[in-house]
């Protein structure tokens, strides 16, 4: 198992992590709780789902770095596992919704992550 993959991930999470919480917090947050026709339980729903995944790419960047650190399979595995788990769900229901990729990149964006730490894994 070499470390290098794994920092790559971590990296790579972090990037995405700071994407979510800078651009994903001023063109998704700010207008979900603006005043509208949602109800107040929608929007703090969705506001409380922000956070969930804030902190699902926040551990999943940690347990790469702290792989990469300590070469632990089991946080490895973990992460790569959840960065997987992104990608599938951001992929296919995109498509489904009928979305573009182009506005909906969510799921792509993590399919070098999960790639890196497969990587990571079988070296």
């Amino acid at each position: 198992m070499a470390e290098w993959p794994f920092f790559a991930a971590g990296g790579l999470s972090t990037l995405w992590l700071l994407v979510h919480g800078i651009m994903g917090g001023r063109d998704i947050v700010r207008p979900a709780l603006a005043p509208s026709d949602l109800s107040p339980v929608v929007r703090y729903t969705l506001y409380i789902c922000w956070h969930y995944t804030t902190v699902s790419i926040a551990m999943m960047a940690a347990l790469f770095v702290w792989a990469g650190v300590s070469l632990n399979m089991t946080g490895a595995t973990i992460a790569t596992a959840l960065a997987a788990a992104f990608s599938m769900v951001g992929i296919v229901l995109a498509r489904r919704q009928g979305g573009q990729f182009r506005d909906l990149p969510q799921g792509w964006l993590f399919v070098p992550v999960a790639v890196l730490g497969g990587i990571g894994l079988v070296l």
